[in-house]
This record gives structure tokens, C-alpha cells and sequence, in this order.
């Protein structure tokens, strides 16, 4: 039997729907997401790791066998979805919080390097994990933080004081 050998992160969302490609789907869950992809005939959820929208983490299908997220990558990726559909909103903190720690454990347990965790659409004629995130969004996110980007926060937070004034 063929097993997943992981060299990429692949980060999802759960998106719209055909009908309303902007449809909010935050409120799925792994239940939701599962019970789908049992209905398309699929061996239960394809992704292996769901992150709900309060920032749950769920394990999906097994990391040892081969996914059903990414054609002509399932067997050579680890799939993380977020709930939610961010074409049109954003991820909430606590689902981006979660989503730091498992892209964490992930990449370090398979020594995946920051270039190799992508949204989907770098493989699929989609905009999954969302047009209002940029593409190295989960990558940044994993990005060490530097004594200039508190410097930068700390300005843009004194500027925004400064015009409540």
C-alpha cells in the first residue's frame, strides 16, 4: 500500500460554494467537511488536519496516507483547512494562532523548509486559501519577528492614537 511521503504544507479554507463563490462556510466544521467528502464517494475528509473557526484543532485523515486535498500532490503533502471562506472574510485570531502551531509541528517533523508551505492555489486552478490572502501569507506567519516589525507596530499604533485625538 502507497503511503504519504510529505515534502510540501498544503493550506486550505473551505471557501464559497458554485452557486455563491463569496458564501461565508466559517461556521463548517470537520463534521460538515467530512460528511461532504463522504458524499462525493471519498474515503471520509481529505484534508488531515481542520482548523475551526474558535481555532480547534481537529486531526482529519492520517498523515501516513495519502490525502484527497491536492491533485497530483496528496501523496507528497500534509493538508491543513481553516473554516471558513476567505474570498470573502479572514481567518479569526484564534484560527491563526492554532494554524502557527500545526504548521509548526508539521514542518519540523518532516524538516518541510517555508517555501514549500503553500495555499492550494499554487496547484489547482483555484483561489483557495482565499484572494484576501497573499500568497506567502502562512509562510510570513512562521517568519521570525524582528526588532523593526515591533518598531513598525508600535508606530502605526501611536499613529492610530494620535488621530483619535
Amino acid at each position: 500500500m502507497a503511503t504519504n511521503k510529505p515534502e510540501y504544507l498544503i493550506v486550505h479554507h473551505t471557501g464559497g460554494t458554485e452557486a455563491n463563490p463569496f458564501f461565508d462556510t466559517s461556521h463548517h466544521t470537520m463534521e460538515t467537511i467530512d460528511a461532504y467528502h463522504k458524499s462525493l464517494g471519498w474515503d471520509g475528509i481529505g484534508y488531515n488536519w481542520f482548523i475551526e473557526k474558535d481555532g480547534k484543532i481537529r486531526k482529519g485523515r492520517s498523515e501516513e496516507k495519502i490525502g484527497a486535498h491536492t491533485k497530483g500532490y496528496n501523496d507528497k503533502s500534509v493538508g491543513v483547512c481553516l473554516a471558513g471562506n476567505f474570498d470573502a472574510t479572514i481567518p479569526t485570531l484564534e484560527q491563526i494562532k492554532s494554524l502557527i502551531v500545526v504548521m509548526n509541528d508539521i514542518k519540523n517533523r518532516y524538516k518541510i523548509p517555508i517555501e514549500k508551505i503553500v495555499p492550494h492555489r499554487e496547484f489547482a486552478n483555484k483561489t483557495c486559501y482565499g484572494r484576501r490572502l497573499a500568497d506567502d501569507w502562512a509562510q510570513s506567519l512562521l517568519a521570525p519577528i524582528t526588532q523593526k516589525d515591533i518598531i513598525l507596530v508600535k508606530v502605526d499604533e501611536l499613529r492610530k492614537m494620535i488621530e483619535m485625538l
